[in-house]
């Protein structure tokens, strides 16, 4: 119960500090804190036509995505949170990554990843988590189908 409580408090936190700093600054509609992922989204995004075209998309979004290290249960390496939060005209989506994987895997389990974000970004009623639930998407894990989905193709 305290982790789930802490979870929530630190997503709150990162919100707060999303919305305040999106007038500020022009940042990255997908971003992360941690620079072990932050910087290959940063690499892919320069490297891979593929890859920049799903962050094109979200841009063309009122979207923002966090990619940040975490757990996401049934032995997956990587997932969607269904929590949408609203705030400052935008939509926050979450995406979970367990960071073991090789560069490329990585890449690759983002890029599946942003895929059902765009999904949920596209619709515009879904504006809190209970309307993304109500959504065909489920946050595929990644990785049920990583090494078949070739969509992202990181040329390194």
């Amino acid at each position: 119960m305290a982790r789930s409580s802490r979870s929530r408090m630190c997503w709150s936190l990162i919100v707060l500090l999303a919305v305040s700093s999106i007038a500020a600054s022009p940042m990255p509609r997908v971003r992360s804190s941690n620079q072990r992922i932050a910087l290959p989204i940063a690499e892919a995004e320069s490297r891979s036509a593929t890859f920049r075209s799903l962050v094109r998309t979200i841009e063309k979004t009122d979207g923002i995505v966090y990619v940040e290290r975490g757990r996401c249960g049934h032995s997956v390496p990587a997932c969607l949170c269904l929590s949408v939060v609203s705030g400052g005209g935008y939509r926050l989506l979450r995406i979970l990554v367990d960071g073991t994987a090789d560069i490329v895997s990585l890449i690759a389990t983002i890029g599946h990843e942003l895929r059902h974000a765009i999904e949920l970004l596209t619709d515009p009623a879904v504006r809190a988590t209970a309307a993304a639930h109500r959504t065909g998407v489920r946050g595929a894990p990644a990785g049920a189908s990583a090494a078949s989905d070739r969509t992202v193709r990181v040329p390194w």
